[in-house]
């Protein structure tokens, strides 16, 4: 039976404890009451009179009697509650019926070759999480809460955490998940070529044990007993909880207890072993997957929905205002006539909530090549070496106009790589010189660098990497600012993942490149670790060590507080580089039903209504989320 939780332990879970006005459906209701009641009270009585002259004296004396007296008290009403389901949780009383407690959503990864997020992240299945615990998790105002874990210590020296794991989380085959489960989880994926193992190279030794230059059990993780897991790091890691929102744990004993052995477990019913609120129930490949409720779920989710059914859905706005299609999104490649009907139809209007930026797209130079080739094959000096000439590229660039134009407002200018709301955001590197557009201030930085009027510069070639339209629409308008502003040609040279990744960061060989990326955890280092110097195995072709040494140095500060000041002066640094010249910030808007309700569809601290978690570097399982009875949505239909 799964473990009921109490409303303010499912508030604090969700981490929505002071969010006022949630599911006053099922908020405990205070009445008043009159109420009789017999108290004893104390009261003075004549117990003698005797006369004396012309006087009578009275002898008096407390006693104490009992008297009914009627009072008017508040008292608090149990709230009145809906079916209760198969996890043995009560839903509100404005649930739907069991029956009609169903997610469905499109097939999300049709061609994925693996059921397990800890097999391959990008090869894998489910986009999901409902048939495994993570780590931890994110609450509704990003902030990093338990999952898989209730708390988590770091050691004084910040060489590890301890991570105090939930306890009475079982298997479905009734093992219970031990420490040990999860270091047999990470062990085992960094062993057999995870795809996402670099994400977990701060654990000490992880790089080395997915190249396989030390063996599993050499990786910085050990089970201190069976409830207490411990991370070493290769060096203080203030975020590593934030890490965990990906890690998964698996079931050794799926695996035949092997690191090395493979199997189909995790897309097979029959051998599916599950410690999530679900447990796969059916999978036919591009078909259908449904996932029923794990009856013996024991984690602290709160979980209404009964099933998740993944199959091809319609698309499209009029699949979801007929229903058909449960999740609908806005950004500036939707015709405008869509997003003016959606403005002025109210319903759709109010289930429209703008989702935070995630990430950011930016343009860089080549500062490690001396020679470059032009776009004939020709071998000249790198310009771009002389800061001058990438101040002169950056101040002729009008951002602002451009995000306006080409975004239709879904897009904020960036000015530093943290996107606008991240944590540790800054709006004041919005002043710095780089971000301010004036032609005739680059002009003559150009003029200065030996190229007036953009006579002699070199023609490059600027790769674009698998551009969206919006990132094709924008390079075209920086070729032509270039041009236009400082007689400056490039040639724009769209590539693939791999091609693009190959030319501007393994080998380095392009000379300017315009790239976007995107959160992959809710801390400023997701952003910031990209840009370390190309020698001790940076990204970016720029060999900046001593910027590098002291954002290692901000970043694993243990002061919370001095942390994030040394980190936005290690931004503000990597702005006034010009090595960067960060863009914009694109967002969307995204629909949900208004009948979809439950505390994780409610505004968070920054008024953000995000849909379930997805998007913001948590993956989920549509927690915290039932189907309502209302009749909001009537006239769309």
């Amino acid at each position: 039976m799964a473990k009921k939780l109490t409303r303010r332990e499912f508030l604090l879970a969700t981490g929505i404890s002071t969010l006022g006005g949630l599911l006053a459906a099922c908020s405990p209701q205070v009445v008043k009451e009159v109420v009789k009641e017999t108290q004893l009270v104390k009261e003075t009585q004549v117990v003698k009179e005797v006369v004396k002259e012309t006087q009578v004296i009275k002898e008096t004396q407390e006693v104490e009697v009992q008297v009914e007296v009627t009072k008017v008290v508040e008292v608090t009403a149990a709230a009145p509650t809906g079916p209760v389901n198969s996890r043995g949780i009560a839903l509100p009383a404005d649930a739907l019926p069991l029956e009609e407690q169903v997610w469905r959503t499109g097939i999300g990864g049709v061609g994925g070759g693996y059921g397990h997020i800890m097999e391959s992240l990008y090869n894998r299945t489910f986009e999901h999480n409902g048939g495994y615990e993570a780590l931890t998790t994110l609450n509704i105002d990003f902030e990093t809460v338990g999952n898989g874990a209730d708390s988590w210590t770091i050691s004084e020296d910040g060489s590890y955490w301890d991570f105090k794991l939930h306890k009475g989380l079982t298997w479905s085959d009734g093992n219970p998940v031990k420490a040990s489960d999860w270091v047999f989880t990470l062990q085992r994926s960094l062993a057999n070529s995870y795809d996402f193992a670099w994400f977990y190279f701060d654990i000490k030794n992880a790089s080395k044990v997915a190249a396989k230059e030390l063996t599993p059990d050499q990786l910085g993780i050990e089970a201190i007993d069976d409830e207490t897991l411990r991370i070493y790091t290769e060096a203080p890691t203030p975020y590593l909880p934030s890490i965990g929102t990906w890690f998964g744990v698996a079931s050794p004993a799926a695996y035949g207890n092997s690191l090395g052995e493979t199997n189909n477990w995790a897309l097979d019913p029959a051998k599916y072993i599950s410690c999530g609120p679900f447990i796969l129930t059916t999978f036919e490949r591009g078909v259908k997957s449904e996932w029923s409720a794990n009856t013996k779920y024991t984690g602290n989710r709160v979980v209404y929905f009964e099933k998740i059914i993944e199959s091809p859905m319609p698309g499209g706005l009029a699949a979801y205002m007929a229903g058909d299609a449960k999740q609908y999104a806005l950004d500036g490649s939707n015709p405008p006539a869509e997003t003016m009907l959606v403005q002025a139809n109210p319903v759709l209007r109010s289930e429209s909530h703008p989702q935070p930026p995630t990430y950011t797209d930016y343009f860089g130079f080549n500062l490690v090549q001396p020679k470059l080739k032009t776009v004939d094959g020709q071998e000249v000096d790198n310009p771009f070496l002389n800061k001058d000439v990438r101040m002169a590229l950056c101040k002729a660039v009008d951002k602002d106009a451009l995000v306006g134009q080409i975004f239709n407002g879904l897009a904020y200018p960036a000015y530093g790589i943290l996107p606008n709301g991240f944590p540790n955001f800054n709006p004041d590197l919005k002043d710095l010189d780089v971000n301010k557009f004036d032609v005739e201030a680059a002009k003559t930085l150009l003029a200065n660098a030996g190229f007036p009027d953009g006579a002699g510069f070199p023609k490059f070639e600027f790769y674009l990497r698998q551009p969206s339209v919006f990132q094709s629409t924008f390079a075209q308008a920086i070729q032509a600012r270039w041009k236009e502003n400082l007689g400056i040609d490039v040639e724009l040279k769209p590539a693939d993942f791999q091609a693009f990744t190959q030319a501007a960061f393994k080998d380095k060989t392009a000379a300017l490149y315009y790239v976007s990326y995107s959160m992959d955890y809710y801390d400023p280092a997701t952003f910031l670790n990209v840009f370390r110097a190309s020698s001790v195995g940076g990204r970016h072709p720029y060999d900046n060590i001593e910027w590098t040494n002291a954002y290692n140095t901000a970043n694993g500060t243990l002061d919370l507080v001095k942390r994030l000041e040394l980190m936005k002066q290690s931004e503000k640094e990597l702005s006034e580089s010009a090595a960067w010249f960060f863009l914009y910030g694109p967002f969307s808007i995204s629909l949900f039903p208004c009948n979809l309700t439950g505390p994780t569809t409610q505004p968070n601290k920054n008024g953000y209504q995000f849909f379930g978690g997805g998007g913001v570097g948590c993956i989920h399982a549509w927690e915290g989320m039932y189907w309502s009875n209302s009749d909001c949505r009537d006239s769309l239909r």
